[in-house]
């Protein structure tokens, strides 16, 4: 995929191959400070860290927003999105994760969320722009009294 940096130059997305789907899922247990920085995260909070990243991100990938994303399985794996998207991510998973662990999160992360799900999405805009199609074929009497397909004239002007 291509997508025009916030520079104006034309780059293309890859995975950062350093951050791991521990660190994401540690970082967003953190933001609705469930852990503090100086605790790991346990087998069960990793576990659902993980369903909840997959799930997430299969879902956007469903609604068009695509970062090349493959499923993930194990702490270790590397994180299958493009170094932008991380932040993101992790945010919006933050505000995922908070009802299943009975936390609201505090509102400078849902803000941060919507606005890294809307770069997202700005960005794959940009990236991959709908152009219309000029060749599209119309009706045989199109413009001449009978403007809609089922002959009624609709246009008053």
């Amino acid at each position: 995929m291509r997508c025009l940096h916030r520079s104006g130059q034309l780059a293309r997305w890859r995975p950062n191959p350093m951050t791991t789907v521990s660190k994401i899922v540690a970082r967003s247990l953190r933001l609705i400070q469930v852990i503090d920085p100086s605790q790991t995260v346990n087998d069960q909070d990793m576990e659902t860290g993980i369903e909840a990243l997959n799930a997430m991100v299969q879902r956007w990938e469903a609604d068009l927003l695509s970062l090349g994303w493959s499923p993930v399985a194990s702490p270790q794996d590397v994180v299958p999105i493009p170094l932008e998207a991380e932040q993101a991510v992790a945010y919006c998973l933050a505000v995922m994760l908070a009802p299943e662990y009975g936390v609201s999160p505090l509102p400078s992360v849902v803000q941060l969320a919507n606005s890294g799900y809307a770069d997202l999405l700005r960005d794959q805009a940009v990236a991959t722009p709908i152009r219309p199609i000029l060749d599209c074929p119309a009706p045989a009497n199109w413009g001449q009294g009978a403007n809609s397909l089922n002959g009624s004239n609709w246009w008053v002007g």
